[in-house]
């Protein structure tokens, strides 16, 4: 297939050499749908996915988690059964997150059943500085373990999610802080997308993009989110960062054309 490329569901920038946030979603219903795990941020790899995380305790409780669903005979993936193969055998996030990413392109052109217990599944993969900008991490300390329940329980991440990070209520202070600054964050998401009228979505635009078209689209998000303080400074970041890598490329360009002889 070679290498593509997604844009941001939330602000139509490209990932194409950014980092980018992974949020696995189940659909809630056909038209909605609901965050499955908290945010992993990593880069993204241009093959639908990220690399490049940093493991902690809440990536190995989604793989925990999600892999004793798997072993209960909750999931199927019939167009991906060897990514879900490879995962049952030897559970691991890299192996979790390709399933997603797998089954998250294919939907694109095709029917993908991915389900939990009858439900599809696919992700959400964000600008990480757009995710920082709306989202951004406040806990210092880690709750007891009641003010954390109760914070799990009135998340607005769907039950699902609830089940398969219940464990982190118990876990030591470094789990719980990491626990409760994610599910902060999720709410802090979440409002932004209530008060926009926007929804939990996974990203369906994609395709081989360039500096020219990665600069198109950062200026139509400068246009488009021109109210949002905090993503026009996200924006204009990524503006500048592509008229840069657009001006060295010309340089490139007339380099070459002087060595090679081109008019």
């Amino acid at each position: 297939m070679g290498f593509f490329d997604f844009r941001c569901p939330i602000t139509g920038l490209s990932l194409r050499g950014s980092n980018a946030v992974h949020i696995a979603l189940v659909a809630v219903t056909p038209e909605r749908w609901a965050p499955l795990s908290l945010p992993i941020r990593g880069s993204y790899d241009r093959l639908g996915s990220i690399d490049f995380i940093t493991p902690d305790g809440l990536t190995a409780q989604f793989v925990i988690g999600f892999a004793r669903m798997v072993k209960a005979g909750r999931v199927l993936a019939p167009n991906a059964s060897t990514e879900l193969a490879v995962f049952a055998r030897g559970p691991g996030l890299e192996a979790l997150l390709k399933l997603f990413a797998r089954v998250n392109t294919d939907s694109i052109w095709a029917p993908s059943p991915f389900t939990l217990d009858g439900r599809q599944m696919r992700q959400m993969l964000i600008h990480a500085d757009a995710f920082e900008a709306l989202a951004p991490e406040v806990p210092t300390r880690a709750p007891e373990y009641e003010v954390l329940e109760q914070q799990l329980h009135a998340a607005p991440i769907d039950p699902l999610a609830r089940e398969m990070f219940e464990d982190v209520i118990v876990g030591d202070d470094a789990l719980r802080l990491r626990a409760s600054a994610a599910l902060t964050r999720v709410a802090a998401l979440d409002a932004w997308l209530t008060a926009h009228a926007r929804t939990w979505a996974p990203g369906n635009e994609t395709g081989q993009y360039y500096t020219s078209i990665d600069l198109e689209f950062a200026l139509a998000a400068r246009r488009d989110l021109a109210a949002d303080p905090a993503l026009v400074r996200v924006i204009d970041g990524v503006i500048a960062e592509r008229e840069h890598e657009a001006e060295e490329d010309r340089r490139q360009q007339a380099w070459e054309d002087r060595v090679f002889g081109r008019s």
